[in-house]
């Protein structure tokens, strides 16, 4: 019995896809509200309520050499949020303009690949990435001016200043210097 009431849904949907119901713009913001209440005020993409005012209706967008329901194409699928509709629309056109589609793979399985592999990488032990590495300080040539400046004050007997590093990296002399500067600097202020 389950399964007659599959295939007749299936001989529907196949019925609807080869028969496409074309409507006007006055239908189109009618069907709009009614989907909106018949998902209850849910957008499918981010699971949570949205705003009547903030829903659109998304559709699978066609090229003019298409025909209109081949593939779905054309087809209006559900009412989004605005924003979501707009991100679902980058991440199609993305997954075709990156050859993803060349692969073998279709968007929707990818996209539920890429939600494990985020949630669970393959790799468990916790590595650096080379590029994330902490990056060694710079002398900055403000820093190096306002130690010149204040560079005989706190050392009046001094005749030389240190010389600015070629590497421009801060060493531990400069960034001593540069912490004794901004706490002088700071009295001076108040």
């Amino acid at each position: 019995m389950r399964f007659v009431g599959i295939a007749i849904r299936r001989h529907i949907y196949w019925f609807l896809m080869i028969n496409p119901k074309e409507i006007t713009h006055k239908e189109f913001k009618e069907l709009r509200k009614k989907q909106w209440e018949c998902q209850e005020g849910i957008c499918p993409i981010l699971k949570c309520k949205i705003e009547y005012r903030d829903c659109v209706f998304d559709h699978l967008h066609k090229n003019k050499s298409e025909k209109v329901g081949d593939g779905g194409k054309g087809l209006l699928r559900g009412v989004l949020h605005y924003q979501a509709n707009s991100w679902e629309g980058k991440v199609a056109n993305a997954f075709k303009r990156y050859g993803m589609h060349k692969l073998g793979i279709s968007l929707p399985q990818a996209l539920r690949n890429l939600a494990d592999y985020l949630e669970c990488p393959p790799l468990k032990e916790k590595i650096v990435h080379p590029d994330e590495r902490p990056k060694a300080k710079k002398l900055g040539k403000r820093d190096f001016q306002k130690i010149c400046k204040f560079y005989f004050e706190m050392y009046p007997k001094r005749k030389k200043l240190p010389e600015y590093p070629k590497s421009g990296k801060m060493n531990k002399e400069f960034e001593n210097l540069l912490e004794k500067v901004n706490k002088l600097h700071f009295k001076k202020e108040k």
